[in-house]
Protein backbone atom coordinates (compact mmCIF):
# COMPACT_ATOMS: atom_id res chain seq x y z
CA UNK A 1 0.00 0.00 0.00
CA UNK A 2 1.47 3.14 -0.76
CA UNK A 3 1.48 6.63 0.48
CA UNK A 4 0.40 9.89 -1.56
CA UNK A 5 1.87 9.59 -4.96
CA UNK A 6 3.15 13.16 -4.10
CA UNK A 7 5.27 11.90 -1.36
CA UNK A 8 8.72 9.57 -1.56
CA UNK A 9 11.34 10.73 1.36
CA UNK A 10 11.20 11.24 4.66
CA UNK A 11 13.63 12.24 7.17
CA UNK A 12 13.75 11.16 11.27
CA UNK A 13 15.61 12.68 13.56
CA UNK A 14 16.00 11.16 16.81
CA UNK A 15 18.65 11.39 19.88
CA UNK A 16 19.44 7.43 19.87
CA UNK A 17 18.17 4.54 17.88
CA UNK A 18 18.59 1.04 17.95
CA UNK A 19 20.42 -1.27 19.29
CA UNK A 20 20.22 1.47 21.85
CA UNK A 21 16.58 0.19 23.37
CA UNK A 22 13.92 2.81 24.96
CA UNK A 23 10.69 3.80 23.70
CA UNK A 24 11.55 6.72 21.72
CA UNK A 25 14.54 4.22 20.12
CA UNK A 26 11.43 1.61 19.01
CA UNK A 27 8.95 3.99 18.14
CA UNK A 28 11.15 5.14 15.71
CA UNK A 29 12.53 2.09 14.49
CA UNK A 30 9.11 0.54 13.97
CA UNK A 31 7.29 3.57 12.23
CA UNK A 32 10.73 4.04 9.91
CA UNK A 33 10.68 -0.01 8.85
CA UNK A 34 7.09 0.18 7.83
CA UNK A 35 7.31 3.81 6.37
CA UNK A 36 9.91 2.67 4.06
CA UNK A 37 7.57 0.00 2.53
CA UNK A 38 5.45 2.83 1.29
CA UNK A 39 8.10 5.80 0.31
CA UNK A 40 10.67 5.34 -1.91
CA UNK A 41 13.30 6.83 0.52
CA UNK A 42 13.65 7.03 4.06
CA UNK A 43 16.41 8.09 5.94
CA UNK A 44 16.87 8.59 9.82
CA UNK A 45 19.40 10.73 11.47
CA UNK A 46 20.47 10.04 14.75
CA UNK A 47 23.72 9.93 17.33
CA UNK A 48 25.95 7.73 18.69
CA UNK A 49 27.04 9.07 21.90
CA UNK A 50 29.49 5.35 23.03
CA UNK A 51 30.88 5.29 19.46
CA UNK A 52 31.14 2.09 17.50
CA UNK A 53 28.38 1.70 15.49
CA UNK A 54 28.39 2.48 11.47
CA UNK A 55 28.49 5.88 10.90
CA UNK A 56 25.99 5.26 7.71
CA UNK A 57 23.82 2.22 7.49
CA UNK A 58 21.28 0.80 5.37
CA UNK A 59 18.88 -1.89 7.28
CA UNK A 60 17.24 -4.84 5.65
CA UNK A 61 16.93 -2.77 1.89
CA UNK A 62 14.55 -0.33 4.03
CA UNK A 63 15.85 2.84 6.27
CA UNK A 64 19.03 4.32 5.75
CA UNK A 65 20.52 5.64 8.71
CA UNK A 66 23.10 8.49 9.56
CA UNK A 67 24.68 8.22 13.10
CA UNK A 68 27.00 11.38 13.89
CA UNK A 69 29.42 11.31 17.63
CA UNK A 70 27.32 12.99 20.08
CA UNK A 71 28.16 14.33 24.55
CA UNK A 72 26.39 12.43 26.59
CA UNK A 73 27.02 13.31 30.44
CA UNK A 74 25.40 10.47 32.21
CA UNK A 75 23.76 9.48 29.11
CA UNK A 76 21.07 11.94 29.66
CA UNK A 77 21.49 14.66 26.97
CA UNK A 78 23.39 13.84 23.63
CA UNK A 79 24.91 17.45 22.19
CA UNK A 80 26.07 16.35 18.31
CA UNK A 81 28.68 17.65 17.21
CA UNK A 82 26.88 20.28 15.25
CA UNK A 83 28.87 20.20 11.71
CA UNK A 84 28.88 16.28 10.90
CA UNK A 85 24.89 16.85 12.27
CA UNK A 86 24.12 19.41 9.85
CA UNK A 87 26.17 18.12 6.90
CA UNK A 88 24.08 14.72 7.76
CA UNK A 89 20.56 16.72 7.92
CA UNK A 90 21.23 18.18 4.39
CA UNK A 91 22.35 14.78 3.18
CA UNK A 92 18.86 13.32 4.28
CA UNK A 93 16.64 16.26 2.93
CA UNK A 94 13.39 15.42 2.29
CA UNK A 95 10.17 16.15 1.71
CA UNK A 96 8.72 15.67 5.56
CA UNK A 97 11.00 16.41 8.36
CA UNK A 98 9.72 13.93 11.45
CA UNK A 99 11.83 15.26 14.59
CA UNK A 100 11.37 12.86 18.01
CA UNK A 101 11.93 14.07 21.54
CA UNK A 102 11.05 16.88 23.51
CA UNK A 103 13.52 16.50 26.58
CA UNK A 104 16.83 15.92 24.27
CA UNK A 105 18.40 18.11 21.88
CA UNK A 106 18.99 16.50 18.40
CA UNK A 107 14.85 16.96 17.00
CA UNK A 108 14.74 20.42 18.15
CA UNK A 109 18.31 21.43 16.84
CA UNK A 110 16.87 19.62 13.34
CA UNK A 111 13.78 21.64 13.44
CA UNK A 112 15.19 25.05 13.86
CA UNK A 113 17.67 24.37 11.18
CA UNK A 114 15.00 22.94 8.69
CA UNK A 115 14.00 26.04 6.27
CA UNK A 116 12.36 24.06 2.99
CA UNK A 117 10.23 21.23 4.24
CA UNK A 118 6.89 20.49 6.69
CA UNK A 119 7.66 19.83 9.70
CA UNK A 120 6.04 17.23 11.97
CA UNK A 121 6.82 17.20 16.05
CA UNK A 122 6.80 13.82 18.38
CA UNK A 123 7.07 15.25 21.36
CA UNK A 124 6.91 12.28 24.09
CA UNK A 125 6.37 14.63 26.66
CA UNK A 126 6.40 12.65 30.10
CA UNK A 127 4.61 16.16 31.85
CA UNK A 128 7.33 16.84 34.09
CA UNK A 129 11.28 16.82 34.28
CA UNK A 130 12.85 14.56 36.33
CA UNK A 131 16.48 15.18 36.95
CA UNK A 132 18.44 18.47 37.94
CA UNK A 133 20.52 18.73 34.88
CA UNK A 134 17.14 18.23 33.01
CA UNK A 135 15.18 21.16 34.30
CA UNK A 136 18.04 23.12 34.18
CA UNK A 137 18.60 22.54 30.39
CA UNK A 138 14.83 22.81 30.07
CA UNK A 139 14.34 26.33 31.55
CA UNK A 140 16.95 27.72 29.37
CA UNK A 141 15.24 26.23 26.04
CA UNK A 142 11.65 26.33 26.77
CA UNK A 143 11.89 29.66 25.15
CA UNK A 144 12.96 28.13 22.03
CA UNK A 145 10.80 24.85 22.14
CA UNK A 146 7.96 27.42 22.30
CA UNK A 147 9.29 28.89 18.93
CA UNK A 148 9.71 25.38 17.45
CA UNK A 149 5.91 24.28 18.69
CA UNK A 150 5.01 27.78 16.54
CA UNK A 151 7.63 27.24 13.45
CA UNK A 152 6.44 23.22 13.14
CA UNK A 153 3.66 22.44 10.95
CA UNK A 154 2.21 19.78 13.40
CA UNK A 155 2.11 17.75 16.11
CA UNK A 156 1.44 14.13 17.39
CA UNK A 157 1.21 13.31 20.45
CA UNK A 158 0.94 9.27 21.98
CA UNK A 159 -1.90 9.67 24.63
CA UNK A 160 -4.44 11.88 25.39
CA UNK A 161 -2.04 12.55 28.71
CA UNK A 162 0.60 13.69 26.87
CA UNK A 163 -1.41 15.79 24.53
CA UNK A 164 -2.94 17.78 28.08
CA UNK A 165 0.46 18.35 29.44
CA UNK A 166 1.56 19.15 26.62
CA UNK A 167 -0.97 21.85 25.95
CA UNK A 168 -1.11 23.12 29.77
CA UNK A 169 2.87 23.43 29.19
CA UNK A 170 2.30 24.84 25.61
CA UNK A 171 -0.74 26.54 24.59
CA UNK A 172 0.28 27.13 21.28
CA UNK A 173 0.64 23.86 20.68
CA UNK A 174 -3.50 23.54 20.97
CA UNK A 175 -4.18 23.78 17.11
CA UNK A 176 -1.51 21.07 16.09
CA UNK A 177 -1.80 18.18 18.36
CA UNK A 178 -3.13 14.87 17.01
CA UNK A 179 -3.35 11.97 19.16
CA UNK A 180 -1.71 8.58 17.67
CA UNK A 181 -1.03 6.08 20.29
CA UNK A 182 2.25 3.96 19.98
CA UNK A 183 1.71 0.24 18.47
CA UNK A 184 2.80 -3.14 19.36
CA UNK A 185 3.30 -6.13 16.86
CA UNK A 186 0.20 -8.38 17.28
CA UNK A 187 2.13 -11.07 14.47
CA UNK A 188 4.29 -11.79 17.49
CA UNK A 189 1.94 -14.00 19.31
CA UNK A 190 2.00 -16.82 17.41
CA UNK A 191 5.71 -17.08 18.84
CA UNK A 192 5.69 -15.49 22.03
CA UNK A 193 2.18 -16.00 23.57
CA UNK A 194 2.91 -15.50 27.57
CA UNK A 195 2.94 -19.01 29.29
CA UNK A 196 3.57 -19.55 33.10
CA UNK A 197 7.77 -19.60 33.50
CA UNK A 198 8.74 -22.72 36.08
CA UNK A 199 10.46 -20.03 37.85
CA UNK A 200 9.42 -16.79 39.32
CA UNK A 201 10.76 -14.05 37.01
CA UNK A 202 10.11 -10.30 37.21
CA UNK A 203 11.38 -8.11 34.16
CA UNK A 204 11.94 -4.62 34.22
CA UNK A 205 12.77 -2.94 30.76
CA UNK A 206 13.64 0.47 29.97
CA UNK A 207 16.32 3.34 30.24
CA UNK A 208 17.72 3.44 34.04
CA UNK A 209 16.82 7.24 34.77
CA UNK A 210 15.53 7.68 38.27
CA UNK A 211 11.94 8.48 38.05
CA UNK A 212 11.33 5.13 36.70
CA UNK A 213 11.63 3.61 40.34
CA UNK A 214 13.78 0.57 39.45
CA UNK A 215 15.21 1.50 43.00
CA UNK A 216 11.70 0.65 44.55
CA UNK A 217 12.36 -2.95 42.20
CA UNK A 218 15.13 -3.78 43.56
CA UNK A 219 14.62 -3.31 47.52
CA UNK A 220 11.00 -4.96 46.55
CA UNK A 221 13.21 -7.69 45.54
CA UNK A 222 15.66 -8.53 48.36
CA UNK A 223 12.72 -9.98 50.72
CA UNK A 224 11.19 -11.72 47.77
CA UNK A 225 14.47 -13.68 46.88
CA UNK A 226 15.19 -14.21 50.53
CA UNK A 227 11.65 -15.64 50.65
CA UNK A 228 12.16 -17.63 47.59
CA UNK A 229 15.65 -18.04 46.13
CA UNK A 230 14.77 -19.53 43.07
CA UNK A 231 12.76 -15.69 42.40
CA UNK A 232 14.54 -14.09 39.36
CA UNK A 233 15.07 -10.54 38.76
CA UNK A 234 15.83 -9.30 34.65
CA UNK A 235 16.76 -5.53 34.38
CA UNK A 236 16.96 -4.80 30.75
CA UNK A 237 18.83 -1.48 29.98
CA UNK A 238 21.42 1.12 30.58
CA UNK A 239 21.05 5.17 31.51
CA UNK A 240 22.03 7.40 34.15
CA UNK A 241 21.05 6.04 37.31
CA UNK A 242 22.87 3.06 36.27
CA UNK A 243 25.69 2.76 38.50
CA UNK A 244 23.76 4.04 41.12
CA UNK A 245 21.50 0.70 40.86
CA UNK A 246 24.68 -1.82 40.85
CA UNK A 247 25.86 0.06 44.15
CA UNK A 248 22.02 0.04 45.71
CA UNK A 249 22.40 -4.21 44.64
CA UNK A 250 25.42 -4.73 46.57
CA UNK A 251 24.55 -3.12 49.23
CA UNK A 252 21.31 -5.16 49.86
CA UNK A 253 23.05 -8.28 48.99
CA UNK A 254 21.89 -8.90 45.65
CA UNK A 255 25.09 -9.11 44.16
CA UNK A 256 25.11 -11.72 41.18
CA UNK A 257 21.61 -12.29 42.03
CA UNK A 258 19.92 -9.79 39.54
CA UNK A 259 20.31 -10.39 35.84
CA UNK A 260 21.37 -6.88 33.94
CA UNK A 261 21.26 -6.59 30.25
CA UNK A 262 22.54 -3.41 28.68
CA UNK A 263 20.21 -4.31 25.43
CA UNK A 264 18.15 -6.51 23.82
CA UNK A 265 16.70 -6.95 19.76
CA UNK A 266 13.20 -7.10 19.43
CA UNK A 267 13.77 -11.23 19.38
CA UNK A 268 15.11 -11.31 22.41
CA UNK A 269 12.90 -9.11 24.06
CA UNK A 270 10.30 -10.85 23.39
CA UNK A 271 11.58 -14.10 24.77
CA UNK A 272 12.22 -12.34 27.76
CA UNK A 273 8.84 -11.11 27.95
CA UNK A 274 7.24 -14.47 27.04
CA UNK A 275 9.69 -15.70 29.85
CA UNK A 276 8.51 -13.65 32.96
CA UNK A 277 5.94 -14.05 35.42
CA UNK A 278 5.65 -10.02 35.86
CA UNK A 279 6.73 -7.39 34.11
CA UNK A 280 6.77 -4.42 36.47
CA UNK A 281 6.63 -0.64 35.76
CA UNK A 282 6.38 1.87 38.41
CA UNK A 283 7.80 4.89 36.30
CA UNK A 284 6.47 8.04 37.71
CA UNK A 285 6.14 10.23 33.97
CA UNK A 286 5.23 8.21 31.19
CA UNK A 287 4.22 9.76 27.59
CA UNK A 288 2.81 6.33 27.11
CA UNK A 289 4.40 2.77 28.04
CA UNK A 290 5.65 1.38 25.52
CA UNK A 291 6.91 -1.67 27.44
CA UNK A 292 3.74 -2.35 29.00
CA UNK A 293 1.60 -2.59 25.98
CA UNK A 294 4.35 -4.88 24.50
CA UNK A 295 3.69 -6.83 27.41
CA UNK A 296 0.22 -7.04 28.05
CA UNK A 297 -0.12 -7.71 23.85
CA UNK A 298 1.62 -10.93 24.69
CA UNK A 299 -0.56 -11.52 27.91
CA UNK A 300 1.87 -10.82 30.41
CA UNK A 301 0.77 -10.03 33.86
CA UNK A 302 1.90 -6.55 34.23
CA UNK A 303 1.87 -3.98 37.27
CA UNK A 304 2.41 -0.15 36.59
CA UNK A 305 2.09 3.06 38.38
CA UNK A 306 -1.21 4.28 38.32
CA UNK A 307 -0.25 7.64 37.22
CA UNK A 308 0.44 9.65 34.33
CA UNK A 309 -0.39 7.92 30.40
CA UNK A 310 0.58 4.82 32.17
CA UNK A 311 -3.18 4.65 34.19
CA UNK A 312 -4.64 4.51 30.87
CA UNK A 313 -3.88 0.62 30.91
CA UNK A 314 -5.28 0.21 34.44
CA UNK A 315 -8.39 1.95 33.99
CA UNK A 316 -8.86 -0.48 31.11
CA UNK A 317 -8.28 -3.46 33.17
CA UNK A 318 -4.85 -4.51 31.31
CA UNK A 319 -2.72 -3.80 34.17
CA UNK A 320 -2.39 -3.97 38.02
CA UNK A 321 -1.84 -0.49 39.62
CA UNK A 322 1.02 0.60 41.91
CA UNK A 323 -1.12 3.86 43.83
CA UNK A 324 0.97 6.79 44.17
CA UNK A 325 3.11 8.05 45.83
CA UNK A 326 4.76 4.98 44.63
CA UNK A 327 7.15 3.01 47.56
CA UNK A 328 9.08 -0.45 47.59
CA UNK A 329 6.48 -1.39 50.31
CA UNK A 330 4.13 -1.13 47.36
CA UNK A 331 5.77 -2.35 44.70
CA UNK A 332 6.56 -5.40 46.54
CA UNK A 333 2.99 -6.27 47.87
CA UNK A 334 1.88 -6.08 44.17
CA UNK A 335 4.48 -8.41 43.24
CA UNK A 336 3.96 -10.72 45.86
CA UNK A 337 0.10 -10.60 45.24
CA UNK A 338 0.65 -11.39 40.93
CA UNK A 339 3.49 -13.77 41.66
CA UNK A 340 0.85 -16.08 43.60
CA UNK A 341 -0.88 -16.64 40.82
CA UNK A 342 0.52 -15.30 37.88
CA UNK A 343 -1.99 -16.91 35.26
CA UNK A 344 -4.64 -15.29 37.19
CA UNK A 345 -3.76 -11.82 36.25
CA UNK A 346 -2.79 -12.54 32.78
CA UNK A 347 -4.57 -10.19 30.13
CA UNK A 348 -5.90 -11.28 26.98
CA UNK A 349 -6.12 -8.95 24.75
CA UNK A 350 -5.89 -8.45 20.57
CA UNK A 351 -5.92 -5.67 17.79
CA UNK A 352 -8.73 -3.70 18.26
CA UNK A 353 -8.95 -3.64 21.60
CA UNK A 354 -7.61 -1.19 22.99
CA UNK A 355 -3.58 -1.20 21.66
CA UNK A 356 -3.31 -0.09 18.09
CA UNK A 357 -1.33 -2.70 15.51
CA UNK A 358 1.93 -0.93 14.52
CA UNK A 359 0.54 -0.64 10.76
CA UNK A 360 -2.45 1.01 12.60
CA UNK A 361 0.08 3.62 13.77
CA UNK A 362 1.98 3.97 10.22
CA UNK A 363 -1.05 4.41 8.68
CA UNK A 364 -2.63 7.63 10.61
CA UNK A 365 0.90 8.75 10.46
CA UNK A 366 0.69 8.81 6.70
CA UNK A 367 -2.67 10.59 6.45
CA UNK A 368 -1.10 13.42 8.66
CA UNK A 369 2.38 13.43 6.38
CA UNK A 370 -0.04 13.89 3.82
CA UNK A 371 -2.42 16.30 4.65
CA UNK A 372 0.72 18.41 5.81
CA UNK A 373 2.08 18.22 2.31
CA UNK A 374 -1.17 19.22 0.63
CA UNK A 375 -2.08 22.23 3.12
Amino acid sequence: MGADKGMDSISYVTARFPPYIGGIETHVSEIATRMSKRIRRVSILTTDPVGGLPSIERLNEGPLVYRVRSFAPHENFHFPQIQSFTKRLRECHSQILHIHGIHDLPGPIAGFLEHDSPIVFTPHFGGSIYSRLGKLLFSLYRPMIKQLILRVDAVICVSRFEASSLQEAFPESRNKIHIIQNGVDFSRLESYRWRQPAEPTILFAGRLEHHKNVDKIIRAFEPIHRENPRTRLVIVGRGPAKIELHQLSRELGLDGKIEWIDGAEKTRMNQLYSSSSVVVMPSEFEAYGLVAAEAISLGVPTIVANLTALSDFVTAGLAQPIDPPVTSEKVLARIKQVLADPSAYSPRIGPGDGILSWDDVVSKTCSIYESTLNA
